[in-house]
């Protein structure tokens, strides 16, 4: 000290800072509880990492297949002549930001092989349409492609892979497909049903589209379901699917007020609400976890007050201020919850840029499936760190700590030297 006065955040306060962290053997206590302390700040900024890591990639992930295999804009062209289906979509290939414009039928319909049966969604497309579609078209796995996906003469259909299981069928094996818009005969309706050789199997990667889509040419599907000449929607891909409010007012003044235009939302918004809902709950709820494990670092500092009450009347008597004894303690507790915050950003970071392989190592040495991709629709379990977060996250550990730990050192340095010493 220099004239009676120590330097602010200087070398004696730091000095005696670390001094009491390493407590001595009869202030175990106290060391038990900093180590304690560390360990819980550590464990809870690892789990809000990983949660909100996982969380973040899992909807990124999801929506990023979603929007793969499906359109970012649709137009309803039900019921219309395919001349003027042709009309809207040349209308459509107009405006600005549109990419790529497609006729496409969808219709649900029973595929069978040997006995085994499955309900499936057929989409009809052409083969030019589907070659522009990369989520499919660089998924085919080797021994398939796109020979005789076109035309009226032995098409060729894709399937998803554990359709393809789950039928016992590979690529060049023929499946049925049973169609419930029946033809008209002079018994009735009679269920339109047709052999389809299998061209391709893809995988997506998404449960919900790998077990259940068929890819057949619209040439066919138009047979199959009774759509004539026409289709069910132009499926339209812009160059932002997030910013399809713009897309779709151009749309309706090209198009006219009497089409009938929606985006993806209006399909998949449902799950993309539930997943930004349960992040932000799952945020809260880790957040209050590292709250009172940063509180923890109180119980260890009041006890460390409590044992140097004569060190700390010592000190103020030799001319330390209340703010010397303050900083000391503050920064006596302060750097453990830096310490937890430090180990929880390392250990959550390392564990979400690893983690597939962390995945991979669970399974092949227990056994079991940590994540079903039939529950999950995604065939690996997604993360990805967004550093604003991270930093949001240490802000938020930081704040906590540091104001837990200036109450307490404020309590500290409000000691009355006298009245320490004269029960000591």
């Amino acid at each position: 000290m220099s004239n009676g006065r120590s330097q602010p955040f200087g070398l004696f306060e730091r000095m005696l800072a670390g001094r009491y962290l390493r407590a001595k053997r009869q202030y175990g206590g106290v060391a038990l509880i900093s180590v304690i302390s560390v360990v819980a700040i550590t464990l809870a900024v690892m789990a809000l990492i990983i949660t909100m890591s996982v969380m973040n990639g899992f909807r990124e992930t999801l929506l990023s297949r979603i929007l793969g295999v499906n359109g970012h804009v649709y137009v309803d062209v039900r019921n219309l002549p395919g001349s003027e289906i042709d009309r809207l979509a040349a209308l459509a290939r107009q405006a600005p930001d549109v990419l790529h414009v497609a006729a496409t039928i969808n219709a649900q319909g029973l595929a069978t092989s040997d006995g085994l049966a499955a309900g499936v969604v057929v989409r009809g497309v052409s083969r030019q349409d589907l070659e522009a579609l990369p989520i499919v078209a660089n998924s085919i796995r080797s021994g398939g492609g796109f020979q005789n996906f076109e035309g009226i003469e032995s098409p060729s259909i894709l399937v998803g892979d554990r359709l393809a299981a789950s039928l016992g069928a590979s690529e060049n094996m023929a499946i049925s497909i049973l169609s419930p818009q029946g033809a008209a005969t002079p018994f009735g309706l009679t269920p339109r049903r047709k052999s389809f050789l299998i061209g391709g199997v893809f995988s997506v990667g998404m449960a919900e589209f790998d077990s259940a889509l068929i890819y057949m040419p619209i040439e066919q599907a138009r047979i199959m379901f009774g759509r004539g000449d026409g289709a069910d929607e132009l499926e339209i891909r812009i160059r932002n699917p997030d910013r399809t409010a713009a897309t779709m007012m151009e749309l309706r003044d090209r198009l006219g007020p009497d089409v009938t235009i929606y985006d993806w939302r209006a399909k998949s918004q449902g799950l993309s609400d539930a997943l930004v809902v349960e992040r932000n709950v799952m945020r809260l709820i880790l957040m209050i976890l590292v709250a009172i494990a940063a509180l923890n670092i109180v119980t260890g500092l009041i006890m460390l007050v409590k044992n140097k009450s004569r060190d700390i009347a010592i000190l103020r008597t030799m001319g330390a201020t209340k703010g010397a004894i303050m900083r000391v303690f503050f920064m006596a507790s302060a750097s453990l919850g830096l310490l937890g915050l430090s180990l929880g950003l390392l250990l959550g970071v390392g564990f979400c840029l690893n983690i597939e392989a962390i995945q991979n190592f669970i399974q092949d040495t227990t056994g079991f499936d940590v994540f079903p991709g039939t529950v999950y629709s995604l065939e690996t379990l997604p993360a990805r760190v967004e550093w604003s977060e991270v930093a949001g996250i240490s802000f938020f550990t930081i704040a906590v700590t540091f104001v837990a730990t200036l109450a307490t050192a404020w309590w500290a340095s409000r000691f009355d030297p006298v009245e320490a010493l004269r029960y000591e």
